[in-house]
């Protein structure tokens, strides 16, 4: 008799008894509810949990959930593809945007439970009290040591699985991992490497023209690399990546090891609990036919690695002997996850939303173009001004440079300084400046500085727009935060993140000191904060700093700015920047959403770029040739996904394109996803409530 009672109130907390007794000819099933006889046989205390939440719902507080529940036996059946295989510390759960379903917290999501022994079978059945559609996805995590939940795939499809009300009455069917909707848009086969919260990454990259000196050894040899964690005991994880076009994947590594030769790009990467710092050991191997001779082995110890990245040189030991036989230079990279603040849900991943039949968008480069160096715009380059300038010109988006001071506050200037000097100081010719660098001053001291331009060998002093005045548009430093709050949501933004680079004459285009993992946290905590809800894409020339935004977190997608071959410029030491060809892999490897590469790498040779469509990556191009009209027509042509490009207020499109692409109410709804994705907020701005499931006819 408890049992029925408590089954009465629940009804009654709902609202469904009379939704029940005007459908009871057609609903048999819940016709039986209406018996309190039969109420205890239907549902169990057990069963009762899944629908609590609604009886502690107050009526001042009753949402759109709330107005009907459908009790729901589901049946989650899920079969994991060929592709798929699970580790023995791996399972398999269901988040979605029900309580029942966690609200897409991984920590609350539902382990599904294991149907056959080869673990490629898994099933969950659950009740559910829902009132109106509700989305879901299939994860797979592991735990670590604390017992918290790893996140090593989910599916990143852009429209989530959906179940509706009336499908009560349907065969639950059977899921297949990573493939949902395969016939619509947004749907398809796609998996997501999980982001960082629990654990953290190192990087051993070979990406330079040599890194091995061994003695009698030639430059030019052959090696397989096999790494080796030397403490069994904790989570660590290697994959590895070996570059090749559509083959760049990072994979566990093959029991023979990697084929490594002198100009070949390998990157090893190993994940390991935070607070956990193991050694390893690279095997190096020369292969003869069917025979792998040993040539030394290379000892890493947690202390050498320090910081967020460094360049490691180490001995090479011969096989079982304390004999060195050579040297190995092998740069590294840490990546730390982000603050716990900005831990994310499963509710929707950008990493790869870039739609490819959207039309090519133009870009305005530092607004309307650069402007110290070259009298090509009005505007001064990366000002609020120029950028509100591109909107005018019915540009799509602005591509603009963003740097840290040494307060780390993000502010947005192209060069790693400028010239200054005191302020009584009397300016007679360049002798009397001096160079200082964005990274050592704070924000107050750079407000405060002059500001002087080297221009054709004259010098121009831009002091009086390096004012405090947050409401001049034209001043030079703005914050980034500043530029978010003062540019529509409907302009998009493609924020490069500078960083010095080595060239491959071994200087250093600059210096840079502070910790790189801070650097890119303090940006993407602005932009989560400040910049979401608007379409934003992160670049940079430094391919690091691209891995650590995709690995850090899945609101804003990332791609990898290259010269590519040049005769214009010098190369850069490493080769993933030295080649169109090595941008596609590098966006491959690091499951990034593309390149942005120099117009010059396309002369004459226009379809090279379905190198990168091919694979569904985006590519921007870049350039000063880009202000020629017919060659922005070939390119558009070609489908390109961005010309970023000076001038757009004379070469753009507004003579001939109504408005710009993302002022289309539809895609804000879509971008202001990254707002509830990120933690920052619990609503999209403009969207219309939920309505109630409209119930089919029965005929």
């Amino acid at each position: 008799m408890y049992r029925s009672r408590g089954v009465l109130n629940v009804l009654k907390s709902i609202s469904i008894l009379p939704l029940l007794l005007q459908l009871l000819p057609f609903l048999p099933l819940c016709g039986a509810f209406v018996n309190e006889s039969s109420l205890s046989s239907v549902f169990g205390p057990e069963k009762l949990q899944a629908f609590k939440i609604f009886d502690d719902e107050q009526p001042s507080q009753i949402s759109g959930r709330s107005f009907i529940c459908v009790p729901l036996f589901r049946v989650f059946s899920l079969e994991l593809g060929p592709n798929v295989r699970l580790s023995a510390d791996e399972y398999v759960a269901v988040s979605g945007d029900h309580p029942a379903l966690g609200f897409w917290q991984l920590d609350k999501a539902l382990p599904l439970k294991e149907q056959d022994k080869s673990r490629s079978k898994w099933y969950l059945r659950v009740w559910i009290c829902a009132s109106q559609r509700f989305y879901y996805r299939y994860v797979i995590y592991s735990k670590n040591g604390k017992g918290k939940r790893i996140l090593r795939s989910w599916e990143g499809q852009r429209v989530a699985r959906m179940l509706q009300t009336y499908e009560i009455y349907r065969s639950p069917g059977l899921d297949i991992f990573g493939e949902a909707y395969p016939s619509s848009v947004g749907g398809g086969f796609h998996l997501e490497r999980g982001w960082l919260q629990y654990e953290y990454v190192i990087e051993l990259k070979f990406i330079w023209l040599n890194h091995f000196d061994i003695a009698e050894i030639a430059s030019n040899a052959k090696y397989r690399l096999i790494l080796t964690p030397l403490n069994v005991i904790d989570d660590t994880r290697i994959e590895v990546s070996r570059y090749a076009y559509n083959q760049s994947a990072f994979r566990a590594q093959n029991q023979r090891g990697v084929r490594y030769s002198q100009g070949s790009i390998v990157i090893f990467r190993i994940y390991q609990p935070l607070d956990t710092y193991n050694a390893l050991r690279l095997s190096l191997y020369q292969a003869s036919r069917d025979v792998q001779l040993s040539v030394g082995e290379v000892y890493i110890f947690p202390e050498q690695i320090k910081g967020s990245r460094g360049i490691l040189q180490l001995p090479i030991f011969a096989s079982l002997q304390n004999v060195a036989i050579g040297e190995v230079t092998l740069p590294y990279l840490v990546i730390q996850p982000m603050p716990k603040v900005e831990a994310g849900n499963l509710r929707a991943s950008f990493h790869h939303y870039w739609p490819d039949n959207w039309p090519t968008l133009d870009v305005g480069y530092r607004g309307l173009g650069a402007s110290y160096f070259q009298s090509s715009t009005s505007f001064t380059e990366n000002t609020i001004e120029s950028f509100l300038a591109v909107q005018k010109a019915k540009g799509d988006m602005v591509q603009l440079d963003v740097q840290l001071t040494k307060d780390y506050v993000p502010i947005i200037w192209h060069g790693f300084g400028f010239y200054t000097s005191d302020r009584d100081r009397s300016i007679r010719d360049r002798f009397d400046l001096r160079f200082v660098l964005i990274r050592e001053l704070t924000y107050a001291e750079l407000k405060a500085s002059r500001v002087f331009i080297l221009k054709r060998w004259t010098l121009q002093e831009y002091t009086h727009l390096n004012v405090k005045d947050v409401n001049q548009n034209n001043r030079i430093f703005p914050k980034l935060s500043e530029v978010y709050e003062a540019l529509p949501k409907t302009l998009g933004l493609l924020v490069e993140i500078k960083w010095p680079q080595i060239m491959a004459s071994g200087v250093q285009e600059s210096t840079q000191s502070l910790n790189k993992n801070n650097y890119v946290d303090r940006i993407l905590q602005t932009s989560i904060f400040h910049g979401c809800g608007r379409p934003l894409i992160f670049a940079s020339f430094d391919a690091d700093i691209c891995t650590m935004i995709r690995l850090k977190q899945h609101v804003f997608p990332v791609i990898l700015m290259s010269i590519g071959r040049s005769n214009i410029w010098d190369p850069y030491m490493d080769l993933r920047a030295q080649s169109f060809q090595q941008a596609i892999n590098f966006a491959q490897s690091a499951e990034i959403l593309g390149s942005a590469v120099h117009v010059e790498n396309f002369q004459s040779k226009h379809q090279l770029v379905s190198l990168a469509l091919d694979l569904q990556q985006v590519l921007f191009l870049w350039g000063n040739d880009l202000q020629d009209v017919h060659l922005l027509e070939q390119f558009r042509a070609l489908d390109v996904t961005g010309l970023i490009y000076d001038q757009m207020d004379r070469v753009g499109p507004s003579n001939w394109k109504r408005s710009a692409f993302f002022r289309a109410p539809q895609l804000l709804e879509v971008f202001g996803a990254q707002c509830v994705t990120s933690g920052n907020s619990t609503t999209i701005p403009g969207v219309k409530p939920a309505k109630p499931t409209i119930w089919p006819k029965l005929r």
